[in-house]
């Protein structure tokens, strides 16, 4: 099957007889088609003209302030943002540089680079996420408040403290929109990185309509969002409930990061009748993991499932390894090939491998410069997650364990005076 430019092989994955009566997830479907209002805040962004309008505003200023820009977030903040810059923009001359971690190690480098020519964007939906907040008070601690000449803030709440500090130091504010954080890449939050690195968003955007329209039909065999859920679903039931994302192009890599927010934490709950659930996903990098992993996918227990991603035009990159030295049976299938043959061979022969084994396993192709491609994928993938999620009966909305231990390190803090904070009480 073939949406827009994404080429979608289900091979043996939907192979698993499925117990689950479809009629509920029908219903649901037919009524978001006709009821727009209804449909969960990533659907309703697509028809939300704002979100491009305001990023292509933003973009357009902040490439007119400088050639770099810096993005403070965590989670949804960031990874969706940083999925479309590497995949789309990886060698644009306008840089994005994410800093979504705490650790002492990692801030040292935030403080110590080069800050002419660079617009930081300061991200968090709620506007008191503890590590962003970190960031920029330390930042501008550390490198002085001139650095907000060249800054914005993106929240949803101005009342927040991050909105406060905005007001107080004349930042300007960026509207996030309604929408959760690991399901906002298709609002200005991840689409203003990627443009301002030069990606097309327009398109974009139109090709994640495209797949939108096709994931609201009411034929699993036409709607692939459908098909994959009651798949999945069916998988897990049967005790294949690990979610193994396996790319094969470094510009696809972090796709498996963004995907492995969106399905562990929508996914990862418990429902009414006090039942656990989930598919953990798991990110794998071909084909260096053939090398760490494979070994495990292919004699280790059936508890998995397999995503595989490929970028098809690595098939004629690459230098070409050298015929000499072609006598040697180790170098003669190698002699004359390019790299990119390799790494397409050691491709298929691992997804033939998996087959073999009888793993369920689906391919996704597209070309990891293509926007288009993007946008399919990505509304297949939040598609997908919000019908699995109505196959186990919980909200893929909320995420009340990641509360408890924002309670609980909120506690930790409060409780403590700086400096003695692991001075733990035996």
């Amino acid at each position: 099957m073939k949406i827009s430019t994404l080429d979608i092989r289900a091979h043996s994955f939907v192979n698993t007889p499925n117990p689950i009566d479809p009629a509920a997830l029908l219903e649901t479907l037919n009524h978001w088609r006709h009821q727009k209002h209804d449909r969960p805040p990533f659907l309703q962004l697509l028809d939300d003209d704002q979100q491009l309008t305001q990023t292509l505003e933003w973009s357009q200023r902040f490439q007119q302030q400088s050639r770099h820009l810096v993005v403070l977030g965590i989670g949804g903040s960031s990874l969706g943002g940083n999925m479309l810059v590497q995949a789309l923009c990886p060698d644009n001359a306008r840089t994005v540089t994410f800093y979504e971690n705490i650790c002492p190690w990692q801030l040292d480098r935030l403080y110590e680079r080069d800050w002419r020519d660079t617009t930081v964007l300061v991200a968090s939906k709620s506007g008191s996420t503890p590590e962003t907040l970190a960031q920029l008070l330390t930042l501008l601690d550390r490198c002085g408040e001139g650095l907000t000449e060249h800054m914005a803030i993106l929240t949803e709440n101005p009342q927040s403290a991050l909105g406060e500090i905005a007001t107080s130091l004349k930042v300007p504010i960026i509207p996030h929109a309604p929408v959760g954080g690991r399901f906002s890449v298709l609002s200005v939050t991840g689409l203003l990185p990627a443009a301002f690195a030069g990606a097309d968003v327009a398109a974009l955007l139109e090709s994640a309509r495209e797949m939108a329209h096709a994931c609201l039909q009411p034929d699993p065999e036409n709607n692939p969002a459908l098909r994959h859920a009651l798949a999945q679903s069916a998988m897990a039931a049967a005790g294949r409930n690990m979610s193994v994302m396996l790319t094969y192009g470094s510009r696809l890599e972090t796709i498996a990061t963004w995907f492995r927010q969106l399905w562990a934490e929508s996914l990862g709950k418990i429902d009414a009748q006090g039942r656990k659930h989930g598919l953990t996903p798991v990110e794998a990098r071909g084909v260096v993991d053939q090398h760490s992993q494979l070994q495990l996918y292919l004699d280790g227990p059936e508890d998995k499932q397999f995503t595989l991603l490929f970028d098809p035009q690595l098939a004629t990159m690459g230098a070409t390894i050298p015929i000499r030295f072609a006598h040697l049976p180790a170098v003669t299938p190698l002699a004359g090939r390019t790299v990119g043959e390799l790494f397409t061979a050691e491709y298929l022969g691992t997804r033939d491998a998996l087959l073999n084994r009888g793993a369920p396993l689906r391919e996704f192709r597209l070309s990891a410069s293509d926007p288009c491609a993007m946008g399919a994928l990505i509304m297949l993938l939040e598609m997908e997650t919000t019908l699995v999620a109505a196959c186990l009966g919980i909200d893929p909305f909320d995420q009340p364990a990641v509360e408890d231990g924002k309670k609980r390190t909120r506690t930790r803090l409060e409780s403590s005076t700086p400096g003695t904070l692991m001075e733990e009480r035996s």
